[in-house]
């Protein structure tokens, strides 16, 4: 048996419970960390024993007291790089193609790092034959430990069946979602569908989806009694309370809100928050708060001020080089200006690097961006997945009309629509837009504004440094591995 399948029964019973990932993670960074000693010493080993081609002697064994610092550095890029490159991320383990070339990638910035330490450190103590071979060795040892991670993962669990329970309407967007996203988490199969606003036929054809119906919810628990089923996801769905709620954000926009509480009901004690708030005895979930109101909002500003001034000084020649590029590609301004709704609704200026050919929107007025745009120009693709012609809304951090991490700010055209369509929009104009967000690090484009803003509303109602900080990771990490909005 191999030793992968071995492992995988082990952890059987983990991944039943939903550990598995976690315990997986954990041993892929004991192994991590262990494969930089192992590959500097194989890579001195096979110096000191094998002549190499352009060397003119072997290395003496007695240099091998040379590793302690290029160890150090080796062990303090290792686990960080990783992180940053997306190799913990269950759902990038399980494509090993993109795993491979992310270690790949990972394994030469790496070795960059190294040598421009002993470049300036003072110079290189170790021969570059011995740095090199450590590259080749990490970069073998962290492809294997990916490729018995790959297969830990899908022969040590099976494919979930869902139903998705809600509105007809409501059901097939959230099927749309998890299509898109049928490569990350857990491996799951959606069985059906489960109707909430009406009659449906068991095994009837959903309107506007490959999905059948099996039956109402009336007919739910007979499905989970068949044993059919491991997980039901339920579809969001308006209620009178939500009605009630947009009722009174849209009359108190722009004025002192009262507080507005609710007296939960079972669902709500088993997925809400309660807080100190009561009446008579009753215990109270607070739905409106005022965000700014927390001790971490009066850092924010300091923090986003200090960190844009180094991010700025940092990327300037990357800044540098992509306004050439643009220069040089197409006509028009480097520099793309437009109008933005931030915080409270007011309006201002963002500034971004031009990505769009001269005109773009004539005849055609504001509309969404697509992955596939025909407007965007060549060197503009690249520049959008790579979110370098953002480095210009570092000015408006400055300005103090951005924040670093925040809800992503629209035009004024779009934000009048979706303000009417969708309940609770406004709600994003509590805190500054950002330059990145918890619905950019989690959403992909085929995510629509309403489930987006149910990101966003989770950010700016559970806020704290500590989300800011990790926002600010995984934004590093969906550059590099190209993923999210």
């Amino acid at each position: 048996m191999k030793a992968s399948e071995r492992f995988a029964r082990r952890l059987r019973r983990a991944k039943v419970l939903g550990h598995l990932d976690s315990r997986l993670i954990l041993v892929l960074l004991l192994l991590d960390a262990l494969a930089v000693p192992l590959a500097f010493g194989l890579a001195f080993l096979l110096r000191v024993s094998i002549p190499f081609p352009w060397t003119q002697h072997l290395l003496p064994i007695d240099r091998m007291q040379l590793l302690q610092g290029s160890l150090a550095i080796g062990l303090l890029t290792q686990l960080p790089l990783l992180f940053f490159s997306g190799l913990y991320d269950p759902a990038f383990l399980r494509r090993p193609r993109e795993a491979t070339l992310a270690v790949g990638l990972m394994a030469v910035f790496q070795l960059l790092l190294i040598s421009a330490w002993f470049f300036f450190a003072g110079g290189m103590q170790l021969p570059r034959s011995v740095l090199l071979l450590f590259s080749l060795f990490n970069m073998i040892l962290l492809v294997g430990f990916r490729i018995f991670a790959h297969q830990v993962l899908w022969s040590g669990s099976r494919v979930l069946r869902v139903a998705l329970v809600g509105p007809e309407m409501e059901i097939c967007e959230l099927e749309s979602i998890l299509r898109a996203q049928s490569g990350a988490g857990e491996p799951l199969r959606i069985v059906g569908a489960v109707r909430s606003d009406g009659p449906a036929e068991p095994g009837e054809k959903v309107k506007g989806s490959d999905l059948r119906w099996l039956g109402t919810v009336q007919d739910l628990g007979r499905e989970v009694r068949s044993g059919a089923l491991d997980k039901v996801i339920v579809a969001p769905a308006e209620s009178w309370k939500d009605k009630i709620l947009e009722g009174v954000l849209r009359e108190t926009e722009g004025v002192p809100r009262a507080l507005v509480a609710v007296v939960p009901s079972f669902h709500e004690l088993l997925v809400g928050r309660l807080t100190g708030v009561s009446v008579e005895n009753v215990p109270m979930i607070d739905v409106s708060r005022n965000p700014e109101r927390r001790f971490g909002f009066s850092l924010k500003s300091g923090v986003d001020f200090s960190l844009a001034i180094l991010l700025l000084v940092v990327s300037l020649p990357v800044l540098l080089g992509a306004c050439l590029a643009i220069r040089f590609s197409s006509s028009g301004p480097v520099l793309f200006r437009q109008r933005r709704v931030g915080k409270g609704g007011a309006e201002f200026i963002i500034y971004k690097l031009r990505t769009m050919r001269e005109g773009a929107e004539d005849g055609v007025g504001a509309v969404l961006a697509t992955p596939d745009d025909s407007r965007v120009i060549g060197v503009g693709r690249f520049l959008r997945a790579t979110r370098i012609d953002e480095i210009p809304q570092l000015l408006n951090v400055l300005n103090g009309t951005m924040s670093l991490v925040g809800p992503r700010p629209e035009r004024p055209e779009l934000t009048e629509a979706m303000v009417r369509e969708i309940p609770g929009y406004a709600e994003r104009w509590l805190v500054k837009p950002g330059l990145s967000g918890l619905a950019q690090v989690r959403g992909e484009y085929s995510t629509s504004p309403a489930y987006k803003l149910k990101y966003d509303l989770a950010y700016i109602h559970n806020y704290s440094l500590q989300l800011d900080l990790r926002i600010m990771a995984e934004t590093v990490r969906t550059l590099i591995t190209r993923r999210g909005v």
